[in-house]
């Protein structure tokens, strides 16, 4: 089966991504052993690294908007903005959040949060994202 973006889309016609402004998804994370500061080496503290904190906002932008991609398109992180507010320890339930806030052409810009049970920000942030041909990219970008 031929995706949407193998067309070449002669004649200015716009792709439909069905994606909605205000969009809303809510995950909930444990925090892992292989997320804290220690494992990845970002630091000596035991708690979850900045670096596990993007990743999980990144999987809740991503499991937030591409069941609503057309067959064949993708979008890939153009850039990742966030403060990282509490520690949070193995074990841990926290709570991931994302906001799909607008819409420009083919970029995505998200609003999210990593909220512990208590309500504290853990994280917050502000995400972009950019939609893609997935063949016609990775095809560009091989080595």
């Amino acid at each position: 089966m031929k995706s949407d973006c193998d067309k070449k889309h002669k004649g200015g016609h716009p792709v439909n991504y069905n994606l909605s402004v205000g969009s809303q998804i809510e995950k909930d994370i444990i925090v892992q052993k292989s997320d804290l500061a220690t494992s990845l080496k970002t630091g000596q503290v035991p708690f979850i690294s900045t670096a596990a904190i993007i990743v999980y906002m990144e999987q809740c932008c991503v499991e937030l908007i591409h069941p609503s991609l057309p067959i064949g398109y993708d979008t890939v992180s153009t850039e990742m903005n966030v403060r990282h507010l509490h520690p949070a320890q193995a074990g841990e339930t926290l709570i991931c959040r994302a906001h799909l806030k607008f819409l420009e052409d083919k970029k995505l810009f998200f609003d999210v949060a990593m909220l512990n049970k208590k309500g504290e920000s853990i994280g917050i942030g502000a995400h972009e994202r950019y939609i893609v041909c997935h063949k016609s990219f990775v095809e560009k970008h091989k080595g």
